[in-house]
């Protein structure tokens, strides 16, 4: 993991192509592991109950992304997965997920005028 998303108020979570989590941010270890567990190796499907299993294991076959949010325990989260790359091969999936307030600013950014950025 890259050093400044260890401590980034955001959960990371990187898997391989097979789904096998490769790594995670601290974050993410904070969130998903249960005391004394270790997640690196183990497989993002099996962390996964259906109906979310089937439609991981159809997003990291077709290399697309999902983006929702949720509720949980009185917070509300955006989820955002996607699949990554490196010199334009697919190597896997990974997971972002981050506290957002429940009432947060919209802003409609207008088009660029020309000569201006």
């Amino acid at each position: 993991m890259m050093k400044y998303f260890q401590e980034a108020d955001i959960a990371v979570t990187v898997c391989d192509r097979e789904g096998r989590i490769i790594d995670m941010n601290n974050q993410s270890r904070e969130v998903n592991l249960k005391p004394g567990q270790e997640l690196i190796g183990a497989n993002v499907l099996d962390c996964h109950p259906e109906p979310a299993r089937t439609m991981l294991e159809d997003m990291m076959r077709n290399e697309r992304k999902h983006v929702y949010t949720i509720e949980k325990n009185g917070r509300k989260k955006l989820i955002y997965q996607i699949p990554w790359y490196e010199d334009g091969q697919y190597m896997g999936f990974m997971e972002l997920s981050m506290v957002i307030p429940f009432e947060m600013d919209h802003k409609i950014r207008g088009q660029k005028i020309e000569g201006r950025g």
